[in-house]
């Protein structure tokens, strides 16, 4: 190893030992908010740094707002027109069954006729026990959601 090579090192050891290695600080803040706002102190302060900050944080706030409920009238609506379009579905197939159950009985095929008049309530009673399962099921979630009942 040459001189030169031993000279630096013994001059970065001088350095290391002059102005030692400092890890650095990390400091940490956190904050739990149930609004969606800063406090009025902290609202403030970003006022002076960006005048109208406030403004838009709560003009923005209030279409976010007003999306949400958009999208929710959607789901609702949606939901609804499924439910109204299966019942309308039930109601053909079960009076096309009844019809034809007349029409058997009519030419004397009276067994066939209560088959086809016993088929005919099967889409009402499916529709009404799948109603009835879905509400049932709406109400639990939303009673658990509340808070009024425990979760499974």
């Amino acid at each position: 190893m040459s001189t030169r090579s031993k000279k630096n090192r013994r001059a970065l050891t001088k350095q290391e030992e002059a102005f030692p290695v400092v890890p650095p600080e990390f400091n940490f803040y956190a904050a739990f908010r149930k609004s969606p706002f800063p406090p009025p102190a902290e609202l403030e302060k970003y006022e002076l740094l960006y005048p109208g900050v406030t403004k838009q944080l709560f003009d923005n706030y209030v279409k976010q707002t007003d999306h949400r409920i958009e999208l929710e009238k959607m789901v609702v609506e949606g939901d609804n027109k499924r439910a109204n379009t299966g019942q309308h579905y039930s109601f053909v197939i079960t009076l096309s069954f009844m019809i034809m159950a007349i029409v058997l009985f009519m030419f004397g095929k009276d067994l066939a006729a209560i088959g086809s008049g016993i088929i005919a309530m099967v889409p009402i009673v499916t529709s009404f026990i799948n109603s009835s399962v879905k509400r049932k099921e709406e109400r639990e979630a939303k009673r658990i959601e509340m808070g009024l009942a425990n979760k499974k």
